[in-house]
């Protein structure tokens, strides 16, 4: 890890979801932002360089791919972020999509806190 501290963005239209990996994370030392809806997540891509972006696929809803935009975007704006995606809902095509995206890792809720800190850790060690 370099001599500054990794900044993370978490998008996830779940409020406890965000505080409870801000929370995890900035006790890990990281520094943290977080984003509920995907123009919110857009407009802090603009302007601000992260390391890791850990983003729920789903914001608005049933049916939301939201997550793969933020993805795409990410990826044409930074390819040095890494891009961890979650979501409970799924699928091997939308998992396939993800990582046609520029996705690093596509994790099926629910994941403990630690699963996701692995991933995301690992993710960053490699950057």
């Amino acid at each position: 890890m370099s001599n500054r501290p990794d900044r993370i963005l978490i998008v996830d239209d779940e409020e406890l979801i965000v505080l409870t990996m801000r929370k995890y994370f900035e006790g890990l030392g990281y520094r943290v932002d977080a984003a509920h809806e995907l123009e919110e997540a857009q407009a802090l891509l603009a302007n601000r360089r992260y390391d890791l972006v850990i983003c729920d696929l789903r914001l608005t809803g049933i049916g939301g791919v939201e997550g793969l935009q933020i993805v795409a975007d990410i990826h044409q704006r930074c390819a040095n972020t890494r891009v961890v995606l979650l979501s409970a809902f799924g699928t091997p095509e939308i998992e396939r999509e993800s990582y046609n995206r520029g996705a690093d890792a596509f994790l099926h809720k629910p994941k403990s806190m630690m699963e996701i800190a692995s991933v995301a850790m690992n993710l960053l060690d490699q950057g």
